[in-house]
């Protein structure tokens, strides 16, 4: 067991009061008491007083949240697999069009085909909201997760649509392969979402549902 507060106070007193007798002369004295009080600040803050236990009650509460906040994400998750297989879809189709794998005829339909799919996917999450039930705050971090979803999803398909009007061969402006593809790789290079950045939300929510004791 180590000493309490109250034995570590009397403990540097007697430290202090025995050092001034070994150490007279003063700086050396004033060197020591700073040791001294460095290493009881470091002694108290390595070992404080463990917080009270949770009842059972607040077990109860955490674990609904807990459960409240796994369904959401496993939902989540879903509209994750679903964009990035949408963009996996929209770089192989540029991609074979690039390598004249398929005509300029077959990649504006695949594209429009794609369109249509990313809207079913903007669609679905426009619809989804945070569970009613989670604390104030988790509400929010799933909110701010959700928003950032949303328009991460409207970007990309943005510019799907885009690039599928771009590659409509009633609106080409060459009949050279090379330049029709170079057309739709700088829609997707300028147009591209940057990112969906939620790494921190997610990480908040994990640690307001921990456990802690």
């Amino acid at each position: 067991m180590f000493p309490t507060e109250a034995l570590w106070a009397a403990l540097i007193v007697l430290l202090l009061f025995l050092a001034q007798r070994f150490f007279p002369r003063r700086r050396i004295f004033a060197i020591f008491c700073a040791v001294l009080l460095c290493a009881g600040a470091a002694f108290l803050v390595t070992h404080k007083e463990k917080a009270e236990p949770l009842t059972a009650a607040q077990r109860d509460h955490i674990a609904e949240q807990q459960m409240l906040v796994a369904d959401w994400h496993a939902e989540y998750e879903g509209f994750i697999e679903q964009m990035d297989h949408n963009w996996r879809q929209y770089h192989r189709i540029l991609s074979d069009f690039s390598e004249d794998v398929v005509d300029l005829t077959t990649t504006h339909e695949r594209l429009n085909e794609l369109d249509v799919e990313a809207m079913k996917t903007l669609d679905a999450l426009e619809r989804m909201e945070p569970p009613l039930a989670l604390d104030s705050d988790n509400y929010d971090l799933v909110t701010a997760v959700i928003l950032k979803a949303r328009a991460y999803a409207a970007e990309q398909r943005q510019t799907i649509r885009h690039t599928a009007n771009v590659s409509d061969p009633e609106r080409q402006i060459t009949e050279v392969q090379e330049e029709q593809s170079r057309r739709l790789r700088d829609v997707m290079r300028s147009e591209s979402p940057t990112g969906l950045f939620t790494a921190q939300e997610i990480s908040a929510l994990r640690e307001n549902v921990d456990v802690k004791e």
